[in-house]
């Protein structure tokens, strides 16, 4: 049996700041941060051919870019969100996991006398 450490891959990795980027900022900042020529939104919701994730998270449902809405993010965006930072959540607490036990394993070896500082 054996145990692999995960991260996020690197799509969960690019939905993730777009959606967060999207929840984090209402339709009028987007937009008037598009029309002020900051590349914000370009870098965390990119439309490129090579990385289409706008257009992958419209057909998904998770934004809605024509509605007169407040929010770009729809609740099935927000549930996306949510999910993948649990995802994030849990890959940290894996790492923070191991590293208190190797600090524990280390502690016992000092005490034990394994390991000595001369």
């Amino acid at each position: 049996m054996g145990f692999i450490i995960k991260n996020m891959n690197e799509l969960d990795n690019s939905w993730y700041r777009a959606l967060k980027f999207l929840a984090d900022n209402t339709r009028a900042e987007i937009i008037s941060s598009k029309e002020r020529g900051e590349k914000d939104y370009e870098e965390n919701v990119p439309s490129t051919k090579e990385n289409p994730i706008e257009q992958t998270l419209k057909e998904f449902a998770y934004i809605e870019l024509e509605k007169n809405t407040k929010w770009m993010i729809t609740q099935r965006g927000l549930q996306q969100l949510r999910e993948l930072e649990q995802i994030r959540h849990r890959d940290l607490t894996i790492w923070i996991s191991g590293l208190a036990l190797a600090i524990s394993i280390f502690t016992l070896a000092i005490n034990l006398g394994w390991i000595k500082f001369t």
